[in-house]
C-alpha cells in the first residue's frame, strides 16, 4: 500500500544505510574558490586567477570535481550543475532531480560533511558551490555509507542573496509548476537563510493496461484496459536554517515543515475475465492522501587540536500522515482502505577523529535511531498496526597510506537493532559490519581500488507486519512479522584516470543478499493472499566504463558511459536477467548560452522481490542563457513519444502478471526562470593563496 511505501522510504532516509599533466585553462574556467581539506573551516577567494590542471583530482580516499565557471553559469540549481559536471560514474536526471550510480544505487548525499538529500543539494546555489568530492568507496571519513557525494560550499563573511526560481513543465497542457525563493544573510560567523517553495504536478495519463493470471480453486485471466486518469499532487515546503562557524567550530541547525497531498487520484478501467469468473465491467480506482511532516536538524563539528576532529548529527520528525482508497468493479461492493498513521523518526550519531603520529586516521563512530509508527485501518478491513524499531551501531575504523601510494581503510563494528512489532513480539539482532577498501596510487592520475564490505537494513514495515487489507473482491494484501533480516554482503573493483581534458573510469561492483525477501502468492480457495517470505539469495552485478572528455578549450563537453547490469535470484521463483547499457551526454559553451543533452537506451532492472521493470529510452534536451543573475533554460523529454511508460512482469506462480502503465508527466517541455543577486558582499584581494596540494593546483598571478 502506498503508506507503507512512503514509510519505507521514510527509513531508508534515516537507516544505518544511508549508514592528470597540467596545461592552461581559459580565464573564463577557473575556479573562484580554492579550500583546503578542511574546507568547511577556511577558503581563499580568487578574483582573475587563471587555474591551471584538471577539473579533477584524486584523493587518497575521494575523487575532487571542481565545476568551472560555464558550468556554474549554465546552472540554475544544484542538481543541474551536477548533470553538467558529468561525473563519469553517476547518472544524473535533471527533469526529476534524481542521482544515481551506474549500479542503480544512489550515493548518500552531504553538505559540508553534513548528512542531507538530493532535494537539499538541489536547493543549492551554483555560485555557492566550491568543488563536489565523490567517495566511490566505503570511507573513514562516512562511517557505515558506502557511496558519498559531498558538496562543499562557499562561506561569506557579511552581506546575503535573493534567489528566485520558477519551473514550469507541459506538453501538450500543464502538467507541473515548481515556485521557490530563498533568501540568505551573512554576518562574520552567522548565517541564516529562509526557504520556501511549492510544487504542483498533474498526470493524465490513462494509467495501467495489461493481463494477470490467477491460478486459484477456479483459474481465469483479468484483462485491464486503462481509459482513462488524473492525478494531482501538491507539495509545499518552508525551511529555517542558520550556521555558526569560526576557524575551529561549524554549526548548523534547521527547522522544516513539508506538506504533500494528492487530493485527485482517480483511475478508470475496463476489465474482463476468462471463463466468466466475474462479469465484465468499469473498475474505478479513486484515491486520497497527505502527509504532514515537521522536522527539526542539527550538525557541530569543531576541531579539539589539529590531530582531534568531533561531529555530532541529531535529526528528529514527525509524520501525520492519512491515505483513503475506494475500490469500484461494476455492481460488486465497493473495498474501502482508510489509514491514519503517527510515525516518530529520531536519529543521533557522534564521530571522533584522531590524525596519529604515524600519519594514519583513527575514527570512532557511534549512531542511535529510533522510529515508532502507529497506525489505524479502517473500511472494508479494520487493523492496528504498530511497529518500534531501536538500533545501535557502532564503528572502528582505521585508514593509513604508505609511501604515498597505497591506502588501506579498514572498519569494523557491531550493530543491535531491536524491533516490536505489534501482535508479534520483539525481535532482538546483533550483527557485525566489517569492510576492508585498498587504493593504489600509480601515479597522480591514475588509480586502482577495491572494496569489500557486509552490511544490513532495517526491517521495511511494508513486509514486516501483522495487518491484512483488502485489494479487490479477489486479492488480499497480508505482511510477515517473521521475515529474517537481509544480509547483503558488497564488493566492487575500479580504476580511475584523470587527465588535463579526460576523466576516465572502469568499474566492476555487485552485491549478494543473503536472506532474501522476496514477494510470495498463495491461494486460500477463491482469495489470492500476497506476502512476502524469506528466501534464497538475490545477486545484483554491474560492470563497464565511464568517460568525459573536454574539448574547444572546454567549451564543448562530452560523456559516455557503457557498462552490463544483471541481477539473479534463487531459490523460488529462480531466474536471472541481463541488461547492456550505454548512455551519451554532450554539452557546449558559447558566451552566454548553453546547450546539453542526454539520451539512453531503454533498460531494466529486476528488483531484490522479483519483479521486474523495464522503461523505454530516455533523452534530455536543454538550451539556456543567462546574465547578471538571470538564467533562463528551456528543456524538453520524450515529446515525440506517444506512449512513453514502464513495463512490468513476472511470474509467481499462483499469480503472474504484464502491465504497462502510461507515464505522460515524464514527456514534457520545461522553462526553467531563476534570478539570483547578493548584496553587502565583501571584495576579498589576498596576495597570498591557499589551494589544493597535488599536481592540478599550479597558479598562475
Amino acid at each position: 500500500m502506498k503508506i507503507f511505501r512512503l514509510l519505507a522510504a521514510a527509513i531508508a532516509a534515516l537507516s544505518l544505510d544511508g549508514f592528470a599533466s597540467p596545461a592552461r585553462t581559459h580565464p573564463a574556467d577557473s575556479t573562484q574558490t580554492a579550500t583546503r581539506q578542511d574546507s568547511v573551516f577556511r577558503q581563499m577567494e580568487l578574483k582573475g586567477v587563471t587555474i591551471e590542471g584538471r577539473t579533477a583530482i584524486q584523493k587518497d580516499d575521494h575523487t575532487n570535481y571542481m565545476p568551472t565557471k560555464r558550468q556554474v553559469d549554465a546552472s540554475s540549481s544544484g542538481i543541474n550543475l551536477l548533470a553538467k559536471m558529468m561525473i563519469p560514474t553517476l547518472i544524473v536526471n535533471p527533469m526529476d532531480g534524481t542521482v544515481k550510480n551506474v549500479d542503480n544505487t544512489s550515493p548518500t548525499i552531504y553538505i559540508d560533511n553534513r548528512k542531507a538529500d538530493a532535494t537539499e543539494a538541489d536547493h543549492l546555489r551554483p555560485k555557492n558551490i566550491v568543488r563536489v568530492e565523490y567517495y566511490d568507496k566505503p570511507t573513514t571519513k562516512f562511517p557505515g555509507e558506502q557511496t558519498v557525494l559531498n558538496f562543499i560550499t562557499r562561506k561569506y563573511d557579511r552581506g546575503g542573496y535573493v534567489d528566485i526560481r520558477t519551473t514550469t513543465s507541459f506538453f501538450p497542457a500543464f502538467s507541473a509548476g515548481k515556485y521557490e525563493a530563498q533568501a540568505a544573510l551573512d554576518t562574520k560567523k552567522v548565517n541564516i537563510t529562509l526557504l520556501a517553495g511549492t510544487t504542483l504536478k498533474r498526470e493524465d495519463a490513462p494509467g495501467t493496461s495489461g493481463t494477470e493470471h490467477y491460478a486459484l480453486e477456479t483459474p481465469f485471466t483479468k484483462r485491464a484496459t486503462a481509459l482513462e486518469g488524473l492525478t494531482k499532487d501538491r507539495s509545499h515546503y518552508g525551511k529555517l536554517r542558520t550556521t555558526y562557524r569560526t576557524e575551529r567550530t561549524f554549526i548548523y541547525a534547521d527547522l522544516s515543515l513539508n506538506w504533500d497531498e494528492t487530493p485527485t487520484d482517480h483511475h478508470r478501467t475496463a476489465v474482463s475475465y476468462s471463463q466468466d469468473a466475474y462479469p465484465a465491467a468499469e473498475a474505478v480506482t479513486a484515491t486520497r492522501s497527505r502527509n504532514a511532516t515537521p522536522s527539526a536538524s542539527f550538525f557541530m563539528q569543531t576541531k579539539v587540536n589539529d590531530r582531534q576532529l568531533l561531529k555530532a548529527q541529531a535529526l528528529y520528525s514527525y509524520g501525520n500522515n492519512t491515505y483513503r482508497r475506494t475500490y469500484t468493479e461494476g455492481t460488486l461492493a465497493p473495498v474501502v482502505n482508510d489509514t491514519k498513521e503517527k510515525a516518530n523518526n529520531v536519529m543521533a550519531s557522534m564521530q571522533y577523529d584522531l590524525t596519529m603520529q604515524n600519519g594514519g586516521t583513527m575514527t570512532g563512530f557511534v549512531v542511535g535511531t529510533y522510529i515508532g509508527n502507529r497506525a489505524t485501518y479502517t473500511g472494508t478491513a479494520t487493523a492496528e498496526q504498530g511497529i518500534d524499531q531501536w538500533a545501535v551501531m557502532a564503528m572502528l575504523a582505521y585508514a593509513q597510506t604508505f609511501a604515498k601510494k597505497l591506502s588501506l581503510n579498514l572498519q569494523i563494528g557491531p550493530l543491535w537493532h531491536n524491533y516490536t512489532i505489534r501482535e508479534a513480539g520483539r525481535t532482538r539482532l546483533m550483527m557485525w559490519r566489517p569492510g576492508v577498501t585498498v587504493r593504489y596510487a600509480i601515479n597522480p592520475k591514475n588509480s586502482v581500488s577495491a572494496s569489500w564490505y557486509f552490511y544490513s537494513g532495517a526491517p521495511f514495515l511494508e513486509y514486516f507486519n501483522t495487518t491484512e487489507q483488502r485489494v479487490n473482491q479477489y486479492e488480499v494484501k497480508r505482511g510477515n512479522p517473521d521475515l529474517k533480516m537481509q544480509k547483503p554482503h558488497n564488493i566492487s573493483l575500479s580504476y580511475n584516470l584523470s587527465l588535463k581534458n579526460a576523466n576516465i573510469s572502469l568499474f566492476g561492483q555487485g552485491s549478494i543478499i543473503n536472506d532474501n525477501s522476496k514477494a510470495f502468492y498463495e491461494a486460500e480457495g477463491e482469495t489470492l493472499v500476497g506476502t512476502y517470505i524469506t528466501d534464497g539469495k538475490f545477486i545484483d552485478y554491474t560492470a563497464g566504463g565511464a568517460v568525459s572528455l573536454y574539448l574547444l578549450n572546454r567549451s564543448l563537453q562530452l560523456s559516455a558511459q557503457i557498462f552490463v547490469n544483471g541481477q539473479k535470484l534463487t531459490g523460488l521463483y529462480a531466474q536471472s536477467h541481463n541488461w547492456f547499457v550505454y548512455s551519451i551526454g554532450a554539452s557546449y559553451f558559447i558566451k552566454n548560452f548553453s546547450f546539453y543533452a542526454k539520451y539512453v537506451p531503454k533498460n531494466g532492472v529486476m528488483q531484490s522481490s522479483g519483479n521486474i521493470a523495464e522503461w523505454p529510452h530516455y533523452y534530455y534536451l536543454s538550451a539556456s542563457w543567462h546574465h547578471k543573475g538571470w538564467n533562463v533554460e528551456a528543456s524538453c523529454a520524450h515529446i515525440f513519444e506517444k506512449n512513453y511508460g514502464m513495463r512490468q512482469k513476472f511470474d509467481y506462480g499462483t499469480y503472474s502478471f504484464d502491465n504497462y502503465t502510461r507515464q505522460n508527466f515524464n514527456r514534457a517541455i520545461n522553462i526553467n526562470v531563476s534570478y539570483s543577486f547578493d548584496f553587502g558582499r565583501k571584495k576579498v584581494e589576498r596576495t597570498k593563496l591557499e589551494v589544493e596540494k597535488g599536481s592540478s593546483g599550479i597558479m598562475k598571478l
